[in-house]
């Protein structure tokens, strides 16, 4: 079986999904970097000519509420890869969360570095 994109079922990829709680952004409030990230989220993966593989979306509360650090959802990339769950702080974390989500996009196997990424952004 062949994808749209002429490779193996096996080998798909779908497009990045970054779900950041909008509820957590809010509670960061500006000083704090909360408000900015997926705006800055956004600008940085247009510089690396990513904005047709991820979506940047604030959303509802994903009920983990961090205390100091927003909540995000990376979905997407290799099929069936699932999603990551990750507590972040906005201002410290986030050239770690742009490398996992920038992993995922460019169809690069999912193995050891982003796997590292994960457990570091989510400590």
């Amino acid at each position: 079986m062949r994808d749209e994109r002429g490779g193996d079922a096996e080998e798909a990829w779908e497009d990045v999904e970054v779900l950041v709680c909008r509820k957590c952004l809010t509670r960061r409030g500006l000083r704090a970097g909360g408000l900015e990230l997926p705006r800055w989220l956004q600008g940085a993966l247009a510089e690396r000519g990513l904005t047709d593989r991820v979506h940047v979306m604030p959303t509802g509360c994903l009920r983990q509420c961090p205390r100091g650090e927003v909540t995000v959802l990376v979905h997407g990339g290799e099929v069936g890869l699932g999603g990551a769950l990750l507590t972040v702080d906005p201002l410290m974390d986030r050239e770690k969360l742009l490398r996992l989500i920038e992993a995922r996009a460019r169809e690069l196997p999912a193995g050891d570095a982003a796997t590292s990424d994960e457990r570091d952004v989510a400590t």
